[in-house]
């Protein structure tokens, strides 16, 4: 699961690191150091020139019954709901480091940042799709994180942690294909993850969601 992240680097050092050529002058965005469901966040797409373009979208999917800020990487599989959009509309969303809370017993839960080794900067898969706002009866993109089952390093803390992909991999997770990527929806390796603890008390993510939604 991915409930909050960081992101550190501005537009441009964004940028450097997943390669984007185009949307920079159309966007603009500071460093965050929480990251939440319902926010605004920049995301790499691919234009139809063929070309990765930055954008800023809202994290998270407002249906009527339900808020999905996360997409379970088999779903894409079984549910019509996900089968379109993750063969059009992929996406890569700039990380530094995401957090996790421990479900235990005991209150404030458990808080751990992960990070990926040796990158300042990854890139977690995403699927992003049309959604209107209500408040502005205007259009609006938003974005959600594939998530894959834990590896051995978080299954103490969760069952599930983001999908993060490689550099080299970018341009075959962006580029529309006959045969979208799904082999890329992997389990990050163990040995190429840090957990720390941060010992601090749980957000409170629902009024949010409902003060930004409603």
């Amino acid at each position: 699961m991915c409930g909050r992240y960081k992101r550190k680097g501005d537009k441009q050092k964004i940028a450097e690191a997943f390669y984007v050529n185009r949307g920079l002058g159309e966007v603009d965005f500071d460093e965050d150091n929480d990251c939440a469901p319902g926010s605004i966040q920049p995301v790499v797409l691919m234009s139809q020139e063929g070309e990765r373009n930055l954008n800023v979208m809202r994290w998270g999917f407002r249906l009527p019954d339900r808020f999905l800020f996360n997409t379970r990487s088999e779903d894409v599989i079984k549910a019509n709901f996900w089968k379109t959009k993750f063969e059009e509309n992929r996406c890569i969303i700039p990380a530094s480091s995401f957090f996790e809370w421990q479900d235990t017993k005991r209150a404030p839960k458990p808080k751990y940042e992960v990070t990926v080794s040796d990158r300042e900067v990854f890139g977690m898969a995403g699927v992003w799709a049309p959604w209107k706002n209500p408040k502005t009866d205007q259009w609006e993109k938003t974005f959600s994180i594939f998530t894959s089952e834990a590896n051995s390093v978080m299954k103490p803390i969760h069952d599930r942690q983001p999908v993060v992909l490689e550099p080299r991999d970018f341009r075959e997770w962006l580029v529309t294909s006959e045969r979208p990527p799904i082999h890329l929806l992997r389990i990050w390796p163990d040995e190429e993850m840090t957990v720390t603890s941060v010992n601090e008390r749980l957000a409170a993510t629902e009024p949010m969601m409902k003060s930004l939604f409603d």
